[in-house]
């Protein structure tokens, strides 16, 4: 992946908190990318995964791919995790996403505009998790490399 600009451009396709995050992180992000670019690679990997999903059609299954990505990046918090507040947190997160996804096959027993509604709202949460996950995902990204680095 190229520089961080480039990022930013592929955070706007994966919708405005995840742009927020990348734009807040940016002067980390533009570190990683020198000093350690395996490290920027998998977070720029992830960007990119939010945004592909994001763009995707719409529905319960476009919404099952994007909580999968975050499911991803929940499982990584999880397994590199150092205390128990990281580890609760985590758990936290996977309940989150286990209740979102939880509620997609609701979604055909609805009315085409309650359907719609729920959708949205569904999308709006995905999108506050996106935010946050990603954000901690990048901070434990860089605490490890820093951890691993000599």
């Amino acid at each position: 992946m190229g520089k961080v600009g480039t990022l930013m451009k592929i955070a706007v396709a994966a919708g405005p908190a995840v742009w927020e995050a990348v734009r807040r992180y940016g002067p980390v992000l533009e570190r990683l990318r020198q000093e350690n670019p395996e490290v920027y690679r998998l977070i720029s990997d992830q960007v990119s995964r939010l945004a592909t999903t994001r763009r995707e059609a719409r529905g319960p299954e476009a919404l099952r791919r994007r909580l999968g990505v975050l499911r991803d990046q929940v499982a990584y918090l999880t397994a590199s995790a150092d205390d128990d507040g990281e580890r609760r947190r985590a758990a936290e997160w996977r309940r989150q996403l286990d209740k979102l996804e939880a509620s997609l096959p609701l979604l055909s027993a609805m009315s085409r505009h309650k359907a719609a509604q729920e959708e949205r709202h569904v999308d709006a949460r995905i999108d506050a998790l996106s935010e946050q996950i990603l954000s901690a995902y990048i901070d434990e990204q860089e605490e490890d490399a820093r951890t691993i680095e000599p």
